[in-house]
């Protein structure tokens, strides 16, 4: 049971990272382009810098489940997919540093550096995540438990559209939040940008789902297509969604329909392949089960109450912040970062 448990946990908190982190992910992308000066880009700043650091524990706290309780993951994933961690990794270094270091020195060019720093970060991660789960939809070249990617697995047609489509939710998700966070015309551009942006993503998510529906790598991949239709489906309609409640001023429920959709995928790896973790293309003797991936059932037993204990502050903390940083922010207000 305790591996259903950790695989839940794992679950949350990849999902929670998606929805949290893919703000900031999305502000990166499209925050110079909708903030036309140094007071509106400051307000970009100061709407998402009280979340900044807090969103980032939720991948910690994922890849804390992964090297604790699956060791076959780690041996598996993360060792198959070396250089993209690492490539992850680095990028996510280096957008911290531009994130912080832009404001340390007056001037437009220092600025400027840093500000495309933090757009070539941001796009490679959103690439990144979604490059890597269209390749983890389909069938893997997994045998005896070791991965072995090629990195042509990432050029074929689903990983592409899915790292395209999460480039748009992630812009779409950023511009729905600085619709409901920032005031002036700074909001009311990111109220239009999100309702161009919203048929752009739809269109890319639904185009991946035909692409993983006629690739038969894919294809095979899909142990349980119904679950994980259903909710694409849900995720499609969020997108279109969350552009009209921002319009119509529904400022708590806009950014919940992106955040769906943005953490959908995960939702969507799940459910079409559980029991199993990873689908071999070598036959479903070579396939990686939860079961299989999980640490000894002995091991799980002992921490997982205590995994389970830091759960609810972690939640409670993020509930509170969100709480406390409700309002909206214009050029006054605190930039942090």
């Amino acid at each position: 049971m305790w591996h259903i448990v950790w695989y839940t946990l794992l679950g949350l908190l990849l999902a929670g990272d998606l929805a949290l982190d893919g703000i900031t992910l999305g502000t990166g992308i499209v925050g110079r382009a909708l903030a036309r000066d140094e007071a509106e880009r400051r307000t970009v700043a100061a709407a998402t810098g009280p979340f900044f650091l807090g969103n980032e524990v939720w991948l910690i706290a994922a890849g804390g489940i992964v090297l604790g309780g699956f060791p076959g993951l780690e041996s598996s994933v993360i060792s198959g997919l070396y250089p993209l961690v690492v490539l992850a990794v680095g990028a996510l270094l280096v957008r911290e540093a531009a994130t912080q270091f832009r404001r340390r020195v007056p001037g437009a060019r220092w600025r400027g550096f840093w500000d495309g720093l933090v757009l070539l970060t941001c796009l490679l991660l959103a690439l990144t995540w979604g490059a890597l789960g269209g390749a983890l939809l389909g069938t893997l070249p997994l045998r005896g438990g070791h991965l072995d990617i090629d990195p042509s697995l990432l050029l074929r047609p689903v990983p592409v559209l899915s790292a395209l489509t999460a480039v748009a939710v992630f812009a779409l998700h950023a511009t729905v939040f600085l619709a409901v966070r920032a005031a002036g015309p700074l909001a009311e551009r990111a109220v239009s940008a999100a309702g161009r942006l919203a048929p752009a993503a739809a269109g890319l998510a639904v185009l991946t789902a035909a692409a993983a529906v006629a690739d038969g790598n894919a294809r095979d991949g899909l142990l349980s297509p119904l679950p994980a239709a259903l909710l694409l489906l849900a995720a499609v309609a969020a997108l279109l969604l969350a552009p009209r409640l921002a319009a119509h001023g529904r400022r708590g429920l806009a950014p919940l329909a992106s955040g769906f959709a943005a953490l959908a995928p995960v939702l969507i790896l799940g459910a079409a392949h559980y029991p199993q973790a990873l689908v071999s293309g070598a036959g479903p003797h070579e396939n990686l089960s939860v079961a299989e991936a999980a640490a000894d059932p002995s091991t799980l037993g002992v921490v997982g109450p205590v995994v389970l204990l830091v759960l609810p502050v972690l939640l409670a903390f993020q509930a509170m912040q969100w709480w406390a940083f409700r309002g909206r922010t214009d050029d006054r207000s605190p930039a942090y970062f």
